[in-house]
């Protein structure tokens, strides 16, 4: 069967590039718990991002069954870097709606 996963939207400031956002997810999440990333399945969706004024607005992807784990982890992610706004997704249908949006997403800011 497969697994279900939930999507979370993360904005961090003071990053201009996806992967150095993708590189702040991963360190904090093996800072507080160093299996939790292999466990919850953690995978940044690099072609599904928005650069802002002063930061990266991304989407990360998470295991269904590790998600609250992995939003505890997140929401100390301002004790290493600048960061706010997290907010989980409760559908796929949000997330198919914010790659309806690839004008201002991902691709077109390259």
């Amino acid at each position: 069967m497969r697994e279900k996963k939930r999507y979370i939207l993360l904005y961090v400031s003071g990053i201009s590039e996806i992967e150095r956002f993708a590189n702040i997810i991963y360190e904090t999440v093996n800072k507080m718990n160093k299996t939790l990333a292999i466990q919850a399945n953690i995978n940044v969706i690099k072609d599904l991002y928005r650069k802002e004024n002063n930061g990266i607005l991304g989407v990360i992807s998470v295991s269904n069954k590790y998600k609250y784990d992995v939003i505890f982890i997140l929401s100390m992610i301002g004790r290493f870097f600048p960061a706010t706004n997290l907010v989980t997704l409760r559908s796929s249908g949000s997330l198919k709606k914010i790659k309806g949006e690839m004008i201002t997403y991902g691709a077109s800011d390259k």
